[in-house]
This record gives C-alpha cells, sequence and structure tokens, in this order.
C-alpha cells in the first residue's frame, strides 16, 4: 500500500511538474514579446494606445514569427462603426461579396493603399482574441511591405491566419473557439477558387 501511494505521489508531482513547465514556457513567451519590444503585454485590461507601443510590440512577435524585418512604418489605427467596417472590406474584396454572407462579421480590415488597420469601434484590446485580430492585419501589413506575391486574395490569408492561431495558442485559444473558424472554414477562406 506504501508503495502504491508513493507511486501515486510520484505521478502526481509528475503531472505538476510537468503542468508548470508549460505554464513557464508560456510565461517565457510573452517575457520575450516583452522585452522585444520594451513593452508589457497585459492581457485583461484595455489598451489605452493601441496604435502606439502595443502595436509595435505585436510587430516584433509578427517579424520574429515571420522570419522578417519589422517594417519601418507601421499602420495607423482607425476605428468604424462594425457596418463601415464590413464595406471597406467589400469595396476593397468585390469578389467576396457572395462568400461573406455565411461568414462571421468583418471585425477589422488592413487598407494597403492608406496604411491603415480598420477595426471595429468596439475593439478594446483587452483579450487575446481582441490582440490576435491586430497580429493578423499586421500580416498583411508585412505581406505589402515585404511585396509578397500570392495566387489569390484569399491565399493571402492563409499566413495571417496562421500567426493569429499561433497567437492565439500562446493563450489556451483557438481560432475555432474565438471566431468559430474552424478547420474547414479555414481551408475555404484560404483557397482559390473556392
Amino acid at each position: 500500500m506504501k508503495a502504491v501511494g508513493r507511486c501515486l505521489i510520484a505521478v502526481v508531482a509528475v503531472l505538476v511538474s510537468s503542468s508548470l513547465r508549460e505554464a513557464r514556457a508560456r510565461d517565457e513567451t510573452i517575457e520575450r514579446l516583452r522585452l522585444g519590444s520594451g513593452f508589457e503585454i497585459v492581457i485583461g485590461e484595455r489598451q489605452p494606445d493601441p496604435g502606439g507601443r502595443l502595436l509595435e510590440a505585436l510587430a516584433i512577435w509578427v517579424g520574429a514569427k515571420l522570419g522578417q524585418p519589422v517594417p519601418t512604418s507601421l499602420p495607423k489605427l482607425v476605428f468604424k462603426p462594425a457596418d463601415q467596417v464590413t464595406v471597406l472590406r467589400f469595396k476593397q474584396y468585390a469578389s467576396e461579396i457572395v462568400q461573406q454572407q455565411d461568414r462571421p462579421n468583418i471585425i477589422s480590415i488592413y487598407d494597403s493603399r492608406e496604411n491603415i488597420i480598420y477595426l471595429r469601434d468596439t475593439w478594446r484590446g483587452a483579450t487575446a482574441a481582441d490582440l490576435s485580430v491586430l497580429v493578423h492585419e499586421l500580416v498583411h501589413h508585412f505581406q505589402e511591405v515585404h511585396q509578397e506575391k500570392f495566387e489569390c486574395d484569399a491565399a493571402r490569408e492563409a499566413k495571417a491566419f496562421e500567426l493569429q492561431e499561433k497567437w492565439l495558442r500562446l493563450f489556451g485559444e483557438s481560432l475555432e473557439e474565438e471566431f468559430q473558424i474552424d478547420p474547414f472554414t479555414l481551408l475555404v477562406r484560404t483557397s482559390c477558387g473556392m
């Protein structure tokens, strides 16, 4: 009986140790982001100046994940009502009008001509999901600045969603949980001719 008790204690210790290592790894990842930019991102608090140091910190993270230098000029953030963000999206990508009918509402859009990220005026930046939207749009900014070419507009979305998912995973979240974008929907949204 004593041997079983010791074995059980050892198993629990291994599980606790493993959980602590995972939490530490997540904290270290976030810490590297903070150290790389000199700005600490705090989840759960509204971001008072999202277009400043926060955007710079996220751009450093995106650049590291893409293996590309951070552009010297970052986009301006502009907040608009949800319906205006949707209209801007349709103007930029008219071919998506029919496809958009069954998708969740448009939250943001990157306008490469104006170097602006348009966000809904309800965006607060207080959650990992909120910040993942900026990660997604910053990927598009990197694509534009580094003059990446794509077969179609949908193909451009693949890397943006990939990094958005990586960001969410840092906090134990996912595209499916936060934005109802399951793997099949993701495939459709990132494939040319679908």
